[in-house]
């Protein structure tokens, strides 16, 4: 009798403990189902505003930081110049033209995440790099294999002599202008976001590992280039792409921040 009693109450423990874990299961399934993802924040990510220039207005974006309690708040915080290359470069612009016509803010706001939205290309590439992140360490089978000197090459591109006024070279490190477009026949969205988010996050660093540009620039400097305003542009503009394609510096920092990055980008670098 005391046997059966023993296990009358063992047999409620277990039927206890197993309720218990199927409603720890639902809540976490609920909530993970219910969770919001990044394309349900659009609208705290990504601002625009008008703006005037000389008389001309125009409208402008910027990548916003999340709050620190917000759990998507270190993958954008962290990535601003990744998120704002793809809009500049990968997101549809026809909303341009729709919002021109549009003078209160929020209805700003609220068209031009409603484009952002309906842009397929874009919410596609956010959802990927989305993926790799809330899933770090996920299996690489489906991640685009990319070689280092490929990416070294890329990276090459945003290093760009916008123009040459007497002994002046005006170089440009940007999201927006630079070689990529005009070069590369095959466009590797996340590895050009990655390249110019690791350049960007090294100039904003106290131990920049890439500090020798400006002694790279006074090299080219150095060559006689021809006296054509124009030839002398692309001959400057070659010289310094072949002397960072070779610059051991960008090698390193490339290797540096892909191996702090790469459980959650969403493409591999082989030949490191």
């Amino acid at each position: 009798m005391k046997n059966f009693k023993n296990s009358r109450v063992k047999g409620k423990n277990v039927s206890i403990f197993k309720f218990f874990v199927l409603f720890v299961l639902f809540f976490i399934i609920v909530n993970f189902l219910s969770a919001d993802s990044i394309i349900d924040r659009l609208d705290k990510i990504f601002s625009i505003q008008k703006e005037e220039y000389k008389g001309k207005e125009y409208i402008s974006t910027r990548v916003l930081k999340l709050p620190e309690n917000d759990s998507y708040a270190k993958m954008v915080n962290n990535n601003t110049i990744y998120l704002d290359y793809l809009l500049v470069n990968f997101a549809k612009k026809d909303y341009y033209e729709k919002l021109k016509g549009v003078s209160d803010p929020e209805e700003l706001k609220k068209e031009f995440i409603k484009s952002l939205k309906n842009d397929e290309k874009f919410v596609n590439l956010l959802k990927e790099f989305e993926y790799y992140y809330v899933n770090k360490g996920a299996s690489t089978e489906n991640k685009k294999v990319v070689s280092l000197d490929r990416v070294i090459e890329i990276a090459t591109k945003f290093f760009t002599i916008s123009r040459i006024v007497e002994d002046r070279y005006f170089v440009h490190i940007c999201v927006g202008i630079n070689l990529v477009r005009e070069t590369e026949k095959e466009r590797l969205p996340h590895v050009e976001a990655f390249v110019i988010n690791a350049i960007f996050n090294d100039r904003r660093s106290k131990n920049r590992i890439l500090d020798n540009t400006s002694e790279i620039i006074k090299k080219v400097k150095k060559l006689n280039l021809g006296l054509d305003r124009g030839k002398r542009l692309l001959r400057a503009q070659g010289a310094l792409l072949m002397a960072m394609y070779e610059n051991p510096k960008l090698k390193k920092l490339i290797i540096s921040e892909y191996e702090k990055s790469k459980e959650y980008l969403p493409f591999v670098i082989k030949g490191i």
